[in-house]
């Protein structure tokens, strides 16, 4: 829930253009699939755990991604590099945990690595909009 709040919150303070808006929703999209994840435990419902745990292993990490192309967004042009290095890491942990494939560090592991990117994500993004805001206000206090 505090994903999705997050989003809304600074939905304007990310820009415009047809990326940000895009990585926006996606954001939104993987936001919800954390909210019907824990509606849903896999030991409960495994079948709608699973299908929400799919908004954020492609819909979650695609729109990271798709961050890292908003070059008119001030904030996520800030973040381009991190966006898609986290984005790429969480869509390479999500065909791997899908196939089973553990690397050591068991599915459970893998699922993480799939997952743990959008919240390491919108961290950053979170630093980078208080920076932004914080520069802002001062610059009309200098004027």
């Amino acid at each position: 829930m505090l994903l999705a709040l997050g989003v809304l919150l600074t939905w304007s303070a990310l820009g415009r253009g047809a990326a940000t808006t895009a990585a926006r929703l996606l954001a939104l999209a993987g936001a919800g699939g954390f909210v019907l994840a824990g509606a849903y435990p896999a030991d409960v419902n495994e079948n709608n755990h699973f299908l929400a745990a799919l908004l954020i292993f492609v819909l979650g990490n695609v729109g990271m991604i798709v961050a890292a192309l908003a070059r008119r967004s001030p904030v996520l042009g800030a973040v381009r590099a991190g966006s898609l290095a986290l984005g790429l890491t969480g869509l390479v942990g999500t065909a791997l945990f899908l196939a089973q494939v553990d690397l050591g560090i068991g599915v459970g592991g893998m699922e993480r690595v799939a997952v743990f990117p959008l919240f390491a994500w919108t961290v950053v993004v979170a630093v980078r909009v208080l920076r932004a805001g914080r520069r802002e206000r001062g610059a009309v206090a200098t004027r």
